[in-house]
């Protein structure tokens, strides 16, 4: 039986990603646009692919002057549902981040990341300041 509803396209616009800014540190932001070259494609689920599509990123506007509200960038430099995990990243000093400090999600600033070891020392600002920047 047909409820002559259409099925919703599966569309990465919106997503929210992590890509880095132009000191090293990772910013949130949405896609904006993907940008796939019109020549080789691969379909893949119906979506077409390449090593050199570029994803638009919109940069969140709180996060204060990062130089620029968006960017191209590829694959491999952003961090989200899709792309790359945190994990195998490199943190940069000063970095914010977010950890689940006594059961409470609380912001926190990157003071050192020892790769290799995979441990990083963060600072954790008292709950209700807001100072990460």
């Amino acid at each position: 039986m047909s409820t002559g509803k259409r099925l919703a396209k599966r569309s990465i616009i919106g997503t929210r990603v992590c890509a880095p800014g132009e000191d090293g540190k990772y910013y949130s932001g949405v896609i904006q646009a993907v940008k796939t070259p019109a020549s080789y494609t691969e379909n893949n689920n119906c979506i077409n692919l390449t090593p050199n599509t570029r994803y638009t990123v919109r940069f969140d506007s709180r996060q204060g002057n990062l130089g620029r509200t968006s960017c191209e960038f590829f694959e491999g430099n952003l961090i989200g549902p899709g792309f790359q995990s945190v994990l195998g990243l490199e943190l940069v000093k000063g970095q914010k981040v977010f950890v689940t400090y006594n059961g409470r999600e609380v912001c926190g600033e990157v003071c050192n990341h020892h790769s290799e070891t995979d441990e990083v020392i963060i600072r954790i600002h008292p709950s209700g300041i807001e100072v990460c920047t």
